[in-house]
């Protein structure tokens, strides 16, 4: 049986896709920064992913951002003559099982069974990979993925001495920016290619994607960032449709991602929380030094109530100054059923029960939160490391699109971004409303004791 599976099945590669392919038998890590429509997932299935489980028998995970994408582009997607991809291009001798449920392939291989199975790693999906062996993983479109799943899948990466594959186009400078860069740097253990449509093209030697077909999306109000994002493969221009991804990028350009700035004990630290407990909460921990704004930490988590987040606050060890959280802590919440209070409380109480003292803001507009956030990014300055996850969100932070007319809307896109972008929200409102009494009010007060009460406030 394993003598009549050939692979590739029915397909072939492009001969500027050699590369690769030359890269991977050589055992680098590939990262790829592809432009739109290259083919880089049917190169990731075909030449990649069943020729490895087919020969190697064992565990490999095809990773999205969203469960969803991988669902549409792969087992239910069709390639340009719209036939179906795994009907077409998997050998159907080869296929054991095909469970469309958890979109799982269980496949015939050399001495044994291979399963190749789609995951997502967006909103927590990524925790459904702890403890699964890995003997290779694609990650498609990982710009737009949460790193977490990294430190997620890397361990057993690690045991297995298994591959990885990163292919995506840019979405500014995030941790798959970051990682081009350091996969470029390290030749001998990776391999970093930039394909634009001027570097792509078929068999027959035409380009992929003609001048005419990115004038049609020039034509349908698609922007030059867009096109050069999407086409060019750039890095720098700011992410379409994102509220502060131009700022971002300027901060990176100015050097102002780094993991210098860490915790001044001369400055007390500030907390800025959007609230959540289905959904994440997020806290931004921030020191105001000179007209500089020391972003030093972030952390989210979902499903914790307010004793987690204040053993997480206290183990960070910062002598903090106050915790912002938004005006909505004022809404009360009932008990259990088995509850002694008899009345309905706030969150505000909640917290304030366990020692969690926390400053609710003033309600403003969506809007005008924005405007203040873009106002004090000139001002900010990020830990790289500490807050990469923040980084990650706030680049994709932005407006919802509208797939009728083809742009993006003035409403906010609420996905998994939306609270990190909340966060920073208020901690802007807190720097631009507040500016004045945090780094100037203290040095007028003559009593030392108001001024230590203010900073140990909890």
């Amino acid at each position: 049986m394993d003598s009549k599976i050939i692979l590739p099945y029915r397909y072939r590669e492009y001969k500027w896709e050699r590369k690769i392919l030359v890269a991977f038998w050589k055992g680098l890590v590939i990262w790829l920064n592809l432009h739109r429509r290259a083919g880089k997932d049917l190169l990731s299935l075909c030449r990649i992913l069943l020729p490895e489980a087919f020969k190697h028998p064992g565990t490999y995970h095809y990773i999205w951002p969203l469960l969803k994408q991988g669902r549409d582009a792969i087992w239910e997607g069709k390639d340009e003559k719209g036939r179906d991809i795994l009907d077409y291009y998997v050998p159907k001798n080869m296929v054991i099982h095909k469970d469309n449920a958890d979109m799982k392939l269980t496949l015939r291989a050399i001495g044994g069974t291979s399963v190749i199975q789609i995951f997502g790693a967006n909103g927590g999906q990524y925790e459904a990979l702890r403890g699964k062996p890995a003997n290779g993983v694609v990650f498609s479109e990982a710009s737009r993925m949460d790193p977490r799943v990294l430190e997620v899948v890397a361990p057993m990466l690690a045991k297995t001495r298994g591959w990885e594959v990163y292919n995506s186009t840019p979405n500014g400078g995030n941790w798959f920016c970051d990682g081009f860069t350091r996969a470029k740097n390290n030749p001998e253990h990776c391999f970093a290619m930039t394909a634009t449509i001027e570097d792509t093209y078929d068999h027959e030697g035409n380009p992929l994607v003609t001048q005419d077909m990115i004038q049609k999306e020039r034509d349908a109000g698609k922007t030059e960032d867009y096109i050069q994002q999407e086409y060019y493969c750039s890095f720098v221009r700011g992410i379409e449709g994102t509220y502060l991804g131009k700022q971002l990028q300027k901060a990176r350009d100015e050097g102002r991602i780094h993991n210098n700035i860490v915790y001044d004990e001369n400055a007390p630290v500030y907390t800025a929380w959007d609230l959540g407990v289905a959904d994440f909460t997020a806290i931004i921990f921030f020191q105001i030094i000179g007209n500089e704004i020391h972003i030093i930490d972030y952390y989210e988590g979902s499903g914790y109530s307010f004793v987690h987040y204040k053993k997480i606050i206290d183990e960070k060890g910062f002598y903090y100054g106050a915790h912002y959280v938004p005006f909505d802590i004022y809404v009360r919440e009932e008990g259990p059923a088995n509850s002694k209070e008899p009345r309905a409380v706030s969150r505000l109480e909640k917290a304030a029960n366990i020692g969690l003292n926390l400053e609710p803001l003033e309600r403003i507009s969506f809007e005008t939160g924005v405007e203040n956030a873009r106002s004090i990014m000139g001002r900010c300055i990020f830990n790289q490391e500490k807050c990469k996850i923040l980084l990650s969100h706030l680049e994709q932070w932005g407006r919802k699109w509208n797939n009728i007319t083809q742009e993006y809307t003035d409403w906010e896109d609420r996905n998994i971004h939306t609270h990190a972008g909340a966060a920073f929200r208020y901690m802007a409102q807190v720097v631009v409303e507040g500016t004045h009494t945090i780094e100037n009010d203290f040095e007028s007060w003559d009593d030392e004791q108001e001024m230590a009460n203010v900073y140990t406030r909890l």
